[in-house]
């Protein structure tokens, strides 16, 4: 009975330890794309406020 008691622990033990690599993982995994995101949406604005300046631009030189 003794034996059969640390076995069930230490599997009990391996699967929380499982369970816990497995959430870190996917928390890894969410940073990961959380920060892509985040850098696309920079780019995006950054390539969004160089078009208006250039329309800006193109319209002060029709203005002269």
């Amino acid at each position: 009975m003794d034996n059969m008691l640390k076995t069930l622990i230490i599997i009990t033990l391996i699967y929380y330890l499982i369970k816990g690599l497995i959430y870190l993982m996917f928390w890894q995994t969410t940073v990961r794309i959380e920060e892509k995101a985040k850098e696309k949406k920079r780019r995006e604005k950054e390539k969004e406020k160089l078009a208006d300046e250039i329309w800006e631009t193109e319209r002060d030189r029709e203005k002269d």
